[in-house]
């Protein structure tokens, strides 16, 4: 963990780097130089970083032995796999689908013919009409399946 510093002296060690590239007010270097004159910490420090950036302005530039990127490798495998399992996904969405309509449609309608009582359509077959009188006299047809 590091050390915590107070206001004035990371305003120092900020007025510090600043000053290596000459980018300070003639105040901030006065703030500067009042501030290191009784701080031996951010004295330490600015004496540090200057060093430090001299050596680093001081070594020779080196150029790299290849110019250029590396050459990307291409992975087929992990393509086609992709391919694979969004073509998968598709398959099972439209069978789903399917399915989920086929649960859910409704069966033909069955007609009752009012003149002569008979049924049509293609439940016809599996069910048959019962007349049946209710409260009140009236007449009702009901369906009964076979």
């Amino acid at each position: 963990m590091g050390v915590v510093l107070t206001p004035e002296c990371e305003r120092a060690h900020a007025l510090a780097s600043l000053a290596l590239d000459g980018e300070l007010t003639e105040v901030e270097q006065a703030r500067l130089r009042a501030h290191v004159a009784h701080c031996v910490a951010c004295a330490g420090f600015a004496r540090d970083v200057d060093v430090l950036t001299r050596e680093l302005r001081a070594a020779p530039l080196t150029r790299p032995a290849v110019v250029g990127m590396p050459k990307r490798r291409r992975s087929t495998g992990m393509r086609s796999f992709q391919v694979l399992a969004a073509a998968a996904a598709v398959v099972c969405a439209a069978g789903l689908g399917s399915l989920a309509g086929s649960l859910h449609s409704s069966p033909s309608p069955v007609f009752i013919s009012a003149t002569t009582g008979t049924l049509s359509g293609a439940t016809a077959d599996a069910a048959t009409v019962a007349r049946e009188r209710v409260p009140g006299g009236r007449v009702v047809d009901r369906l009964v399946a076979l």
